[in-house]
């Protein structure tokens, strides 16, 4: 049995860091795009990338809580402990994921703040930055592929090892931010009526649940060479969660929603709208949990 113990608040960490680095993909793919000139697209830009900036910040505030000495310090009242995680930002340690990751985030939280100042914009300049843009483009993509590796970076793990989470996380990551950007387009009353963004919704759903189920699949393989019962078994409580609640919650039931909306022809409404982005950040969740905990099994 692994000895690391990493329970909710680390998959709520990894579960929001990798919403807001979608949201703030989506955001700067905006502003890098001819899209932005619609005032539209501009305000689901801004509005994107402020709620992926607050999540990517939320995120980050629970795996410092959890990996540091926030709770002993808080049971005990040793203040010394509360306040022993700056010293993750004291030096820099390139071996370290975790070293890796303090400052990743610190530098993306940095970056996502700039960029949504740069909507506030000035006289005769547009409202937004390209150049942050950009930026928090590479970082976005940087943290959700991190969240991957920091688990992976405990050896000999027959699920955290395996190297195509970085993938699933990565596209996870990218449909929460969908399902982010989609609230706000629901909320500011944009009509998808030409489906298109159903149909790119689609595609990532349909390729990540193709990513899972090869994960899952091999998940089975390593656990009979290993002579363990199936890591991912739906009698498992981490099987569980991972087939009810990852795969059919979060990636099944939104793709035959957005499928059905296209096949149909029909726009879908504001509550049908709501529904499938709540479906799919259940799922993202019920996916970074479900791997934590079938990690920690053996």
């Amino acid at each position: 049995m692994n000895e690391v113990h990493w329970g909710l608040l680390v998959a709520a960490y990894l579960f929001l860091a990798g919403a807001g680095a979608g949201a703030l993909f989506i955001s700067g793919s905006l502003v890098l795009s001819n899209k932005i000139e619609d005032k539209h697209h501009l305000d689901t830009a801004k509005i994107s990338a402020i709620l992926g900036t607050l999540l990517l910040i939320i995120g980050t505030g629970m795996i410092v809580f959890d990996l540091t000495s926030f709770q002993y310090g808080i049971a005990h009242g040793d203040m010394s402990k509360f306040f022993r995680f700056y010293r993750l930002f004291m030096t820099f340690e390139p071996s370290s994921m975790m070293s890796i990751g303090t400052w990743l985030l610190t530098l993306a939280i940095i970056f996502a703040l700039l960029f949504c100042f740069s909507f506030r914009g000035k006289a005769n300049q547009p409202g937004y930055s390209r150049s942050f843009a950009m930026i928090n483009v590479i970082l976005a993509i940087c943290v959700a592929s991190y969240t991957a590796l920091l688990i992976g970076d405990i050896s000999h793990n027959l699920v955290w090892s395996n190297s195509i989470l970085v993938v699933i996380f990565l596209l996870s990551a990218l449909s929460c931010g969908a399902a982010v950007v989609l609230m706000v387009k629901t909320r500011l009353k944009i009509t998808d009526t030409n489906h298109s963004f159903a149909k790119s919704d689609s595609a990532l759903l349909a390729l990540e649940l193709l990513t899972v189920c090869v994960f899952a699949y091999s998940i089975r393989n390593i656990s009979i060479f290993n002579g363990v019962d199936n890591l991912l078994s739906i009698s498992s409580d981490a099987g569980a969660i991972w087939w009810i609640g990852a795969v059919l919650i979060g990636l099944i039931m939104p793709l035959l929603l957005n499928v059905t909306s296209i096949i149909g022809k029909t726009i879908a409404s504001h509550s049908k709208e709501y529904l499938l982005a709540v479906l799919i950040l259940i799922g993202a969740f019920c996916l970074r949990y479900s791997v934590l905990l079938a990690g920690q099994y053996y």
